[in-house]
């Protein structure tokens, strides 16, 4: 690591128990308004763990991968960024070169066909937050 980023990352450590409160904060709006949704959660805290907070991946449960789809295109639509965050890694041209097919790994592949991230950053505004949401609920109720 050079000094400038050991310079930036110090800085950076000044700010973190901020950055976390926010995120913790985004977090449990969207726990609110996704408790009565088919929509399934990461669960970023409990009485023995706790996350940063760095990422808020849903899955749309009973969807399939075309429909989350159109989840991901309604959104953009709507000028917000939605996508998909992880990918099986047999689902990549590096690992199909080398032999892996995506149909020898099933429960990869049934967490990846529904799975989504809303934003999570703690630039957001709470009115940010409430478009995102807004919209999100609009439209998985609308499938």
């Amino acid at each position: 690591m050079t000094d400038i980023m050991a310079g930036i990352g110090l800085a950076q450590l000044e700010r973190y128990q901020g950055m976390l409160e926010r995120r913790r904060h985004i977090i449990g709006v969207y726990d609110s308004a996704l408790q009565d949704l088919p929509v399934a959660v990461l669960k970023h805290y409990g009485p023995d763990f706790a996350g940063s907070g760095h990422l808020y991946i849903t899955r749309l449960l009973g969807r399939n991968d075309q429909e989350r789809r159109d989840v991901i295109v309604k959104m953009a639509e709507r000028g917000i960024a939605y996508n998909v965050h992880y990918k099986p890694l047999p689902m990549m041209t590096e690992y199909k070169a080398l032999g892996f097919d995506i149909k020898d790994f099933p429960n990869a592949y049934n967490l990846f066909v529904n799975e989504v991230t809303l934003p999570l950053h703690t630039r957001l505004t709470d009115e940010d937050v409430e478009y995102v949401i807004g919209n999100f609920v609009e439209i998985v109720k609308s499938l």
